[in-house]
């Protein structure tokens, strides 16, 4: 059994289970814009059905094991690597050069641990958007409690199938320790068990709206699921759509 941060070990696997039905929100509100940063782009599986569609993506991801796949499937299509460009940075660190009218983060905003984290990182999308610029995000706030190692689902491969474990718990300090555990079969038989850990921050909505409004931004809209139903207090998911107001310290 290997061990590793994060999905280092993982990110081969990722795209078996990214079953979040999120795609076409994203795509639907990146792409009347043109161009948008895809902040946590991963494995790129929503920057490249928008690159696909004339989309330019420019895609912040720090895993290098995410990086690798995210490569990888731009080898078979190369024709999209002049509207994508990805670096190996981080939402509070990143540095596009110019500003955007559009940025999302898709399942990466939980993954800022603190209040300092998510500023940091609100405030340099803020610095990389134009005055009225859209930032999307989701937030899962329905799973920021304790889970028992519990099965998440199979996935067929050509070899044999894949079978997911997903657990956690939380931890002093407003934070969650999230297990993974993928094992892999051939012809019924256990090859392979990796068993990830990675850590989460524990936020709420009156924390993510001021953390907006402190931040330069105004919030638009709020959706409790990817088919833009309204969000409801007590929603596991909560979507977010917000505005550029103005710039920080204006």
């Amino acid at each position: 059994m290997r061990k590793q941060g994060g999905y280092e070990n993982s990110a081969r696997l990722y795209d078996l289970f990214d079953d979040k039905e999120n795609l076409e929100l994203f795509c639907n509100r990146a792409a009347s814009s043109g161009e948008v940063i895809d902040v946590g782009a991963g494995t790129g599986r929503i920057a490249i059905p928008l690159a696909r569609r004339g989309v330019r993506v420019y895609c912040v991801e720090p895993s290098p094991a995410m990086r690798r796949v995210f490569d990888q499937k731009l080898d078979r299509e190369p024709q999209l690597r002049k509207r994508i460009t990805l670096v190996p940075s981080y939402a509070s660190s990143f540095e596009a050069g110019r500003r955007y009218p559009a940025a999302y983060l898709s399942g990466s905003f939980d993954h800022l641990l603190d209040d300092s984290e998510r500023m940091a990182a609100l405030s340099n999308v803020n610095r990389h958007l134009t005055t009225g610029g859209m930032l999307v995000f989701d937030v899962f706030l329905g799973s920021m409690g304790d889970k028992p190692l519990s099965p998440a689902g199979v996935a067929q491969t050509p070899e044999g199938e894949v079978r997911r474990f997903v657990g956690g718990r939380v931890l002093p300090g407003g934070r969650k320790e999230t297990t993974l555990v993928f094992e892999r079969y051939v012809k019924g038989e256990l090859v392979e068990r990796i068993e990830e850990h990675s850590l989460v921050g524990i936020t709420s909505r009156p924390m993510i709206h001021d953390l907006l409004s402190r931040t330069g931004f105004e919030l638009a809209h709020e959706w409790g699921d990817y088919d833009q139903e309204p969000y409801i207090d007590g929603d596991d998911m909560m979507i977010v759509e917000a505005s550029k107001a103005h710039d920080i310290g204006e």
